[in-house]
């Protein structure tokens, strides 16, 4: 396969970001988008010179032409439209969240398996310039092993601005599944280990609306670390999206919204670390789905991954509403690679 043909699925506010993205890379060509709204079809045609416009997905999948699409939409929608596409023989980066249950998940993966198809999980804090150079010391066990970790996403939540279906945890929104995600990948990205329980305390404290606005979680990982991760979104105050990661001989922090850096920690001083600022924020997100489909690799935020993710979230909200901790269905057993594709040595390991 030489050149990369995509299209893009829902013309929201995200898709920007991924439409500037493809026009870093050379050999990926953005050849068409779908969304129900004529305004919407008209004004990316237009802004990203795309050759083609549909006003449904399914006229989309059936375009031989395309190799991959993402799917970029409403929470609600992923499930659906990630199957469609895997069916129609289509490789798929879909946006956070996966999906609205572990049912869900399970049919996406199964979809992409039964198809031959990649499928990525556009967890964008694994693939930031800073997050990456800080993954990077971490693998290289200059700071030596992890003793544990916290991220933060807390920011302004802009209530007036949110759509009705991202304030309502029934059509998969609120605080915790919209950016939580986030910072529980993020957690588990660092602390290098498959989760094994969750505590977690998750509320509606600021605004009106049928979903939460504050998590904290207390993650349990089968390699003996633990983590916290906290996501609230609150009516006004100053954000923070840092990851702090404390290791036996020196410590990380790193953040790329709000303020944006990669510090380390030695001899009671903090340090500036330089890092790849990339021409996009998810110019190496879209890097790694081509180097993926290009070169037959498993993903590095694959559906297992995903599902993971969610699985967490999902059972903090459990722990949550029973005031108990939650051992994940895995419990003390590891989950293992399946697919019995190569994997990626670019990217920092997450498992």
């Amino acid at each position: 396969m030489s050149d990369l043909n995509v299209g893009i699925i829902g013309l929201g506010g995200i898709a920007k970001a991924h439409c500037t993205a493809i026009g870093t890379l050379e050999n990926v060509n953005l050849a068409a988008v779908a969304d129900l709204e004529e305004e919407n079809r008209q004004r990316y045609v237009g802004e990203y010179d795309i050759p083609k416009a549909y006003s449904h997905h399914s006229k989309l999948l059936e375009d031989d032409s395309l190799d991959a699409v993402a799917v970029v939409n409403g929470h609600q929608f992923h499930h659906q439209l990630v199957v469609d596409a895997c069916n129609a023989g289509k490789h798929v980066l879909v946006e956070k969240p996966m999906a609205l249950n572990l049912e869900q998940c399970d049919a996406m993966i199964q979809a992409a398996s039964d198809n031959n198809v990649k499928l990525m999980l556009g967890y964008t804090q694994h693939y930031y310039g800073t997050s990456l150079k800080a993954k990077e010391i971490l693998d290289s066990n200059e700071l030596g092993p992890i003793m544990t970790a916290v991220t933060y996403m807390a920011k302004n939540w802009s209530y007036p601005g949110r759509r009705p279906q991202y304030r309502s945890r029934y059509h998969g929104g609120g605080m915790w599944l919209t950016n939580g995600v986030h910072v529980v990948d993020r957690l588990t990205w660092v602390i290098g280990s498959q989760a094994r329980s969750v505590s977690a305390v998750v509320g509606n404290y600021a605004h009106y609306q049928a979903a939460d606005d504050s998590t904290t979680a207390f993650v349990r990982y089968k390699n003996g670390r633990a983590g916290v991760a906290v996501a609230s979104g609150f009516a006004d105050g100053g954000p923070s999206h840092e990851c702090h990661v404390i290791c036996t001989n020196g410590s990380l922090r790193f953040s790329q919204h709000g303020e944006k850096f990669v510090k380390v920690g030695k001899d009671n001083e903090w340090k500036d670390i330089a890092f790849d600022d990339p021409p996009a924020e998810m110019h190496h997100e879209w890097a790694a789905f081509t180097d993926a489909i290009i070169n037959d690799l498993e993903t590095p935020t694959n559906g297992a991954w995903g599902r993971h993710i969610m699985e967490i979230l999902f059972a903090a909200e459990r722990s949550s509403m029973t005031g108990q901790e939650v051992i994940l269905e895995s419990g003390n057993g590891w989950t293992i690679q399946e697919s019995g594709t190569s994997i990626a040595t670019e990217h920092g390991g997450g498992w």
